[in-house]
């Protein structure tokens, strides 16, 4: 296993990096994020130029993407515009709001842990996504382990149940929350209970407070029962389907004949013998749902006003952020070549047939 694990990685390297390439390439064609940050009265080209020069956006895509990748302190370049190669920094933005410049400092690119600093808000990109990365995570995880739990549990009973009004209820329920699309969901969800009943928050992920961050989760669950039901009706609804049909194909294997007729209750015979066989598809279907820790939220973090990473993603992307919007597809990149290599190892955990040596 240990041999297999490293083995992935090291193929992974080719694929992550493929990623970063394809990403950067797509977001420089999306359009010059000079013209976002300097929409502003009395701005000249010249000043626009100059501002480009700064940023590091003002030459060919490669070589900015080689600068982001290995970073600026190993190279010379024309950093105020003038056509004359400077010392090998990068001028950013104004963070302080003192009107000029902050002090010039050079990148060691994103294979030495720099991702640099966001374009709109001039701070650091990791201190960023460090304060949204535990809200996303809260939501995701609740989420996904309530989908998990509740899925699973209904397809076992739907199959054990088959053609019975659970089964028939459940069908229904499942390709209904499998077609409603989140963000309709969210919303007629905040106008029910939020605005009519005013039974819960209207949205955000805490009260107004003093304090720099949320308090814990049990003195705030009101704000999160809407976001993580919504997050996961849609694995409610996969889960139960995939499990159902795994099960019912289980169901009729010889092993399971033969606990029936060695007496066993119905109870270990599903559960015992049967569930743990029926849960490798679902094991496949758990790798690309890491994935949804960034993805899948973004709909659900802006209708509700939830401060997390993939609302974070989508305001980058709506003001040119590039440096913001390229950590966080390394963010989901990684995520994913992860999530992978977990469905493969749950193969083994919960097939003990399953070998990878």
């Amino acid at each position: 296993m240990r041999r297999y694990i490293i083995r992935r990685l090291i193929q992974a390297i080719p694929t992550f990096l493929g990623i970063t390439i394809l990403s950067y390439a797509l977001m420089t064609a999306s359009g010059n994020p000079v013209r976002t940050l300097s929409f502003r009265p009395g701005r000249t080209p010249d000043d626009m130029e100059r501002l480009a020069a700064r940023l590091g956006v003002n030459d060919p895509w490669p070589v900015q993407y080689v600068r982001w990748l290995l970073g600026d302190d190993w190279m010379r370049r024309d950093t105020d515009g003038d056509g004359i190669a400077d010392t090998a920094i990068i001028i950013e933005l104004d963070a302080d709001g003192d009107g000029e410049p902050d002090p010039p400092g050079t990148r060691r690119g994103v294979l030495r842990g720099d991702f640099g600093n966001s374009f709109v808000a001039g701070r650091p990109v990791i201190d960023i996504l460090t304060e949204r990365f535990p809200a996303t995570l809260e939501l995701s995880i609740a989420g996904i382990t309530l989908g998990a739990l509740i899925g699973i549990a209904i397809g076992i009973i739907a199959a054990v149940t088959r053609g019975g009004m659970f089964d028939n209820v459940s069908r229904v329920i499942a390709v209904a929350f499998d077609a409603i699309p989140s963000f309709w969901l969210s919303i007629m969800l905040l106008l029910i209970f939020s605005v009519q009943l005013n039974i819960f928050p209207i949205g955000d992920r805490c009260g107004f407070t003093l304090e720099p961050s949320c308090p814990p989760i049990y003195q705030r669950l009101e704000y999160m029962v809407l976001p993580v039901f919504v997050f996961a009706t849609g694995f409610i609804a996969a889960y139960s389907r995939i499990m159902r049909a795994s099960m019912l194909d289980i169901l009729n294997k010889d092993y399971i004949l033969t606990a029936r007729a060695k007496g066993l209750t119905n109870r270990s015979i599903w559960f015992r013998h049967g569930a743990r066989n029926a849960m490798i598809p679902i094991a496949t279907f758990l790798g690309p749902a890491i994935t949804s820790l960034l993805a899948g939220a973004v709909i659900i973090e802006r209708i509700f006003n939830y401060p997390g990473v993939g609302s974070t993603a989508l305001n980058a992307a709506l003001q040119r952020d590039f440096p913001v919007v390229m950590a966080t597809t390394i963010y989901a990149g990684l995520a994913t070549i992860i999530g992978y290599l977990i469905s493969d190892m749950l193969y083994a955990a919960i097939d003990p047939r399953i070998r990878f040596e």
